[in-house]
């Protein structure tokens, strides 16, 4: 498994609180311009949770989308791992900014998107599975009744969706989660043997690609990290799948350049 790192309003959030690691001090919560000052001074801490504060609306500012990507931005020029995810989740949803899959897929490290895909990429409940989904997931002793979330996105062009979807849910955080969709008329799973994580806001963290390889579309997954370091020792490279013989494979991968 991957170690979670960057993604969308929740999964931002929970971001933004892993990379902070600790929480504003007394005195910064009553008083948002000791905060502001630190942050002009600079400080990539101070900015980064000042963004935040601006996207959630907390510890006394307004919520102001817009003055929350300007604080995550002078975090991100500094390289700040989390600002940059919480940037390409805006980008993601639409949160401050015109909703831009480009945008996001570069700001998390991602190659080119599928802005199609991307686009109908829909959030479902367990009871929006097919049939066969189901009996496969039972199969591999996922734990069906517990999911309340997962998503229906087309990875292989035929207008027909596969489905992420929580396999075992946690009580909080990520979940471990798993691909299924048909092969041919047999239900399979098409997850990398390594797995992934999953949020309960699944379409964000699950960036399909417009680049494909035997029939199904690339994914990058920017919570993930990949089998290559990062080549400065900062935070993860996203994980890239490539489908290859009946299920998605990881491959070495040198993340995209952020945007500046």
């Amino acid at each position: 498994m991957g170690e979670p790192a960057l993604t969308t309003t929740f999964v931002a959030t929970f971001l933004t609180m892993l990379v902070v690691g600790q929480p504003v001090s007394a005195q910064d919560a009553a008083k948002p311009s000791s905060l502001r000052q630190r942050a002009e001074a600079g400080d990539v801490k101070a900015q980064l949770e000042l963004g935040f504060m601006y996207e959630a609306g907390t510890r006394g500012v307004p919520r102001d989308p817009a003055e929350a990507l300007k604080w995550y931005h002078k975090a991100a020029v500094q390289g700040d791992a989390g600002a940059k995810g919480n940037i390409a989740a805006m980008y993601f949803e639409g949160k401050g900014v015109t909703k831009d899959y480009p945008a996001a897929a570069s700001w998390y490290g991602c190659p080119k998107p599928n802005t199609q895909a991307l686009s109908n990429c829909k959030e479902i409940s367990y009871k929006d599975l097919p049939k066969g989904a189901l009996d496969l997931l039972i199969k591999m002793k996922c734990t069906v009744a517990n999911y309340d979330y997962g998503s229906a996105v087309d990875l292989n062009g035929d207008g027909k969706p596969e489905y992420q979807v929580c396999c075992h849910d946690a009580s909080h955080g990520p979940c471990s989660a798993v691909v299924i969709g048909k092969i041919g008329s047999a239900w399979m799973e098409l997850s990398a043997k390594e797995g992934l994580r999953g949020f309960d806001l699944a379409c964000g963290l699950f960036v399909v690609l417009d680049a494909r390889h035997n029939g199904f579309s690339d994914v990058c997954l920017p919570d993930q990290c990949s089998m290559l370091s990062s080549p400065d020792g900062k935070p993860c490279v996203p994980t890239i799948w490539h489908f290859n013989n009946g299920r998605y494979r990881s491959v070495a991968y040198r993340p995209v350049a952020s945007p500046k």
